[in-house]
């Protein structure tokens, strides 16, 4: 019977990793007096990726008064102009809820004076009496309240690091997603491959030029870096649709260096993209290849569906939510970032390049 037709045990994780069950065990339970932080790492994103199921009852010999208590959890969302993909992270929280004993409250928070939630007299009635046992962070918030935050309570950001604040962040593998994305497009032909969305301001969009980078050293293609089309933040995060340039910026590269091919950080920019090569005579794919990330927009702003890659949001949620509440069991424990995995979706945005006469 294959691990994807029965619950997953410590046994198969360690067995995966080349490590003994009582490694695996102490690293799951949140001891790690003798365990190091890239071992730590590895066992809980692996037992993440295959869908271990750390509430059952059955994987713990001993159960602790910990697991009949009660938790109320509060979720902080960054209000952003779109709300693309918060209701399948709450939809996965929720699913854990009744296993983890926990009642959530939703708190939007605007964010020109989001530094108010920091005030007691701004913040949610739960969180100002003191009867939340932690917080979940939504969106990107500014690295100073974050820091605070996580000094006053035990926090977990969604798909967010933070430089000041030691916390758990649950996000996808975007190594593993820019990369499926650029094999894509080298299998059908492509060798020039540029990069739309650069934002060093936007984690998500940092992370995916990082692998952008890397992918380009495993296929050995050359590294230009005209290629590499900045974008605005509010692009990224509040989906703005006005662009300054960037459009003829890509033209260049296609008409000039013959650049067919297109990474984009997000779907919205890929579809910003996509709408201007389409409004200036472009075919896609026929002309140009793009694709996105993320596999959420509904708004396609007219153009083709994007080939992009599908983020497991139901299961980001889930975990952050689970991750939280063994923040607050072992608060001293170091902190994790958890990837987990995800998939291409190949759709009608991409071609072999056009043979140039």
């Amino acid at each position: 019977m294959s691990m994807e037709k029965r619950k997953i045990n410590q046994k198969d994780i360690a067995d995966s990793l080349n490590l003994s069950v009582a490694t695996v065990s102490k690293a799951l339970r949140g001891d790690y007096a003798d365990v190091n932080a890239e071992t730590r790492d590895r066992v809980v994103n692996r037992a993440s990726q295959l869908g271990y199921d750390w509430g059952s009852r059955k994987q713990h010999a001993i159960l602790d008064e910990e697991e009949t208590k009660r938790y109320m959890v509060g979720v902080l969302i960054l209000r952003k102009i779109h709300e693309w993909q918060h209701t399948n992270f709450f939809a996965g929280m929720t699913e854990k809820c009744s296993k983890l004993n926990v009642s959530l409250i939703l708190h939007y928070v605007n964010e020109e004076n989001c530094h108010l939630i920091l005030d007691k007299e701004n913040q949610p009635p739960a969180m100002r009496d003191g009867e939340l046992s932690g917080l979940i962070l939504v969106n990107h918030w500014p690295e100073e309240i974050v820091a605070k935050l996580a000094t006053q309570i035990p926090c977990v950001s969604i798909q967010n690091a933070y430089r000041k604040a030691k916390m758990d962040v649950i996000g996808v593998d975007e190594a593993l997603g820019i990369e499926q994305l650029m094999r894509h497009l080298y299998a059908q032909g492509h060798r020039k491959i540029g990069f739309f969305g650069n934002c060093g301001t936007v984690y998500s969009a940092r992370m995916r030029f990082s692998a952008y980078l890397s992918t380009l050293a495993q296929l050995g293609l050359d590294l230009d870096l005209s290629n590499v089309i900045d974008v605005e933040a509010g692009h990224l995060e509040d989906k703005e649709i006005i662009l300054a340039g960037q459009i003829e910026s890509v033209i260049r590269r296609i008409e000039e260096q013959g650049v067919r091919a297109w990474v984009c950080a997000s779907d919205w920019v890929g579809y910003l993209l996509c709408r201007g090569l389409i409004d200036r005579g472009y075919t896609i794919p026929r002309d140009v290849s793009i694709v996105g990330f993320d596999d959420t927009e509904d708004n396609t702003l007219g153009c083709p569906k994007l080939t992009s890659i599908t983020v497991p949001a139901l299961r980001i949620g889930a975990e952050a939510l689970r991750r939280l509440i063994n923040r607050v069991k072992h608060p001293a424990s170091p902190p994790l970032k958890v990837m987990l995995p995800c998939k291409l979706f190949e759709a009608q945005t991409t071609s072999p390049p056009p043979r140039i006469a």
